[in-house]
């Protein structure tokens, strides 16, 4: 019984907790969602919920009611620029072995920030550290993610060009960075 159990932990197949939130640490249905989302007492791998702000959509709106475009340089300026401090900053709590921002527009995953530490006890460190405090104006709201594998919460349609849900994809649609940045970041904090 226990090894059937566990078979089914997180999968279509489990009847008691949401495989969503089990794969991707937020569930679109939240506290009204019929199954159950145990949050982790501990984890590597922490979400700050709706931390990126993207220009995109808080832009202005024109005289034909529609948000204005945004040039897409500097959209993505603003995004490394982003990146960049929110790694220096988390970096300090510890070894960091990813960061994802979402690129979705749906609510329960809109400007999410996944940070994945080598250690718990960096994660739980940041976490401490971190929660409450406020970015950009704006109070930061963490906590403790169940998501361990990104390869499996990220949607593959989109990072073949063919999701057709778009924003609104229950997946994870994460917004690239450019390899240099990463290069530069993740390379800083091995040595």
């Amino acid at each position: 019984m226990t090894e059937h159990l566990s078979s089914i932990l997180g999968t279509e197949k489990d009847r008691v907790n949401c495989p969503f939130y089990y794969k991707i640490g937020a569930c679109r249905h939240g506290d009204k969602c019929a199954r159950l989302h145990n949050r982790p007492s501990s984890s590597q791998t922490l979400l700050f919920i709706n931390l990126y702000q993207n220009p995109a959509l808080v832009s202005p709106l024109g005289k034909d009611g529609l948000p204005r475009p945004v040039d897409p340089y500097i959209l993505q300026s603003h995004f490394e620029k982003f990146y960049s401090d929110i790694y220096q900053e988390l970096s300090f709590f510890g070894e960091i072995e990813n960061l994802n921002v979402c690129d979705n527009l749906s609510d329960h995953l809109v400007g999410n920030v996944y940070v994945k530490y080598k250690y718990e006890k960096s994660a739980l460190k940041a976490l401490k550290s971190v929660n409450g405090r406020y970015y950009s104006g704006r109070p930061i709201i963490a906590e403790t993610s169940p998501v361990t594998d990104f390869r499996e919460s990220t949607c593959r349609q989109f990072d073949d060009n063919s999701c057709n849900r778009g924003g609104y994809c229950n997946f994870m649609h994460l917004k690239p960075i450019k390899r240099s940045l990463r290069k530069k970041l993740f390379k800083r904090s091995i040595s």
